[in-house]
């Protein structure tokens, strides 16, 4: 009987061990299939009228996404974020260690993991890289990004822009130089540090002229009508728009559907356009009535003022609304509407 009770004993540990083995090794397997899929997925570009360029960022505190949306909204071309597999941590000393244990990482030939990927780059003219300067170098994201795509660049043109606090840019660029090897590095970069960046529109803009950028002509003519719809359910009012860069981006950006939030007691509907709208070398300065459609600089809003108002020399008045229709917008609460160019 002892015999017997030993045996089923000895054969229940070792199906347990069985089992166990299984389960571990099916978790294993469906940990790589996962990390495969990831490595396999693409990511497809925000999309602009001009397909000639793509702007590609990495940007931790959104100083070098705001100059890589400027670049995309003056092309209007594609766009796309280039990601850490791991996001960085908020606190700050936490994000220098990890920046300078991946760069170390990087000098031995061990690249952070990143979850963006590109199929290919075959219909741009320029690829557009953009990143933050981290102890000299460029950001490792970025880094790990052009070490994965270094073959689908290749013969490709590279401009490439960068945001620092004071470093030089010239380490990146070698650095960038020495990944995609095949490449066609512009020899003309961007940099923009903490002195010149309130001046981002203008060296953007200079920038691009510089290395024959320009926003792509449509083939097809476009309304020179200054005159658009707003549509509020069944009603469609009108209103004008100004003849100032501003507005034209604005008209650019035609059709929209947005909710219009309701501000400061019914004195404003505002919506944010994404990117901001381009107020460079247009004259500020505004004092609303109702009807007056508006962007308030500081924060990139667009504003339709449904009562008077006073004088603001941040705000830019881009368009009003014909008659007495600002009547359909001055009700509480948000309103969601439809603008088209007539």
């Amino acid at each position: 009987m002892k015999k017997n009770l030993s045996i089923l004993f000895l054969l229940f540990i070792v199906l347990s061990i069985t089992a166990c083995g299984k389960s571990d090794e099916s978790f294993i397997s469906e940990q790589t299939e996962n990390r495969n899929e990831n490595n396999d997925k693409t990511d497809t570009p925000i999309s602009g009228k001009n397909g000639h360029y793509l702007v590609l960022y990495s940007s931790r505190t959104n100083n070098t996404e705001h100059v890589a949306q400027t670049i995309q909204s003056i092309l209007d071309c594609d766009i796309l974020e280039v990601e850490p597999q791991i996001p960085y941590d908020d606190d700050y000393n936490s994000i220098l260690n990890r920046a300078q244990k991946e760069l170390e990482e990087i000098r031995q030939g061990n690249y952070p993991a990143i979850k963006t990927s590109v199929d290919n780059f075959d219909n741009y003219d320029i690829i557009f890289i953009g990143y933050p300067i981290w102890y000299g170098s460029m950001a490792t994201p970025m880094q790990s990004f052009l070490r994965q795509h270094a073959s689908k660049l290749s013969g490709k043109q590279i401009a490439l822009f960068a945001t620092s606090g004071s470093s030089d840019i010239a380490s990146s660029v070698n650095e960038a130089r020495s990944i995609c090897t095949e490449s066609i590095l512009i020899e003309q970069s961007l940099l923009l540090t903490s002195s010149t960046l309130p001046q981002m529109e203008s060296r953007i803009t200079e920038w691009l002229d510089r290395i024959g950028a320009d926003r792509e002509e449509s083939d097809i003519p476009e309304s020179s009508s200054q005159n658009i719809n707003i549509k509020i359910g069944n009603r469609t009012i009108t209103a004008t728009m100004e003849d100032n860069a501003a507005a034209q981006d604005f008209l650019s950006r035609l059709p929209l559907e947005v909710t219009l939030n309701d501000y400061n007691n019914t004195t404003e509907k505002i919506f944010y356009p994404s990117p901001t709208l381009t107020t460079e070398g247009v004259t500020r300065g505004c004092t609303p009535i109702p009807g007056d459609i508006t962007i308030y600089v500081p924060w990139g809003n667009v504003a339709i003022f449904c009562k008077n108002w006073s004088h603001s020399n941040d705000l830019i008045k881009i368009g009003h609304i014909n008659g007495n229709d600002i009547e359909a917008l001055s009700i509480d609460g948000d309103i969601q509407v439809k603008i088209e160019q007539q």
